[in-house]
């Protein structure tokens, strides 16, 4: 099963991933748009789009006209995100000099804030899952696969906080291992051990090979759908 998992599955997890991205985007490039003549007022012009829709994707104004309480839970969540994300880096590779030259203690940011955000993550998720299942018009309109969503990023998050505080994790053995993995030279005795990590790993992938068939792809879609409401 290690074997499937780590050596196996992660290139099967990419080529869906990428077939599913290109068929999604193909999809709405040429879904057919209302042209610019037919929107009232005037179009934007391209300057005011762009920021329009930045400022969407990052602030998500409309959700906090509509409901406050989900803009709350639903902002922190894709904040703590964007900061476990670019905390994952640190999975794949390091920069020892770079934090050396900061005077920055790597591992004790990284457990600090990792954890932090792991569980203000967790809780986020708990209560947008809490929400999808107690309040009737949101409950209405959801299907098997918002439940799977987030039942599996919860898994994920899960499994993640387990590794976090508990038994130790071995970045350099990961460094190795995602190196081997990308230049197609991976070895057994660099696969990872670690029971939790190859769940976590195992989950995380599966939630990837999903993204590009569910509603999580909204982060694609928003540029679409925003700078046709943004022009308009």
């Amino acid at each position: 099963m290690n074997i499937i998992i780590l050596a196996v599955l992660p290139y099967l997890t990419i080529a869906v991933f990428v077939a599913g991205m290109v068929f999604r985007i193909y999809s709405w490039w040429k879904t057919p748009q209302p042209g610019a003549l037919t929107l009232f007022p005037a179009p934007k012009g391209s300057t005011a789009t762009f920021f329009g829709v930045l400022k969407e994707s990052l602030f998500f104004p409309s959700l906090f006209k509509g409901d406050k309480a989900l803009w709350v839970f639903a902002w922190v969540f894709h904040a703590t995100l964007a900061l476990i994300a670019i905390g994952h880096v640190r999975v794949f590779t390091d920069f020892p000099r770079l934090w050396a030259t900061l005077g920055i203690n790597a591992d004790r940011m990284s457990a600090v804030s990792g954890g932090i955000a792991g569980v203000i993550i967790t809780v986020a998720v708990i209560l947008l899952l809490f929400r999808r299942i107690s309040i009737g018009r949101v409950r209405e309109i959801s299907g098997l696969p918002d439940y799977l969503a987030l039942v599996l990023i919860l898994a994920i998050l899960v499994t993640g906080n387990a590794m976090r505080f508990g038994e130790h994790f071995d970045l350099t053995l990961t460094h190795t291992y995602f190196s081997q993995l990308v230049t197609f030279s991976l070895s057994t005795a660099a696969l990872p051990s670690n029971p939790m990590f190859v769940i976590h790993f195992f989950l995380a992938q599966l939630l990837i090979m999903f993204i590009p068939f569910s509603k999580i792809m909204h982060f694609g879609g928003i540029f679409f759908t925003q700078t046709l409401i943004q022009r308009a």
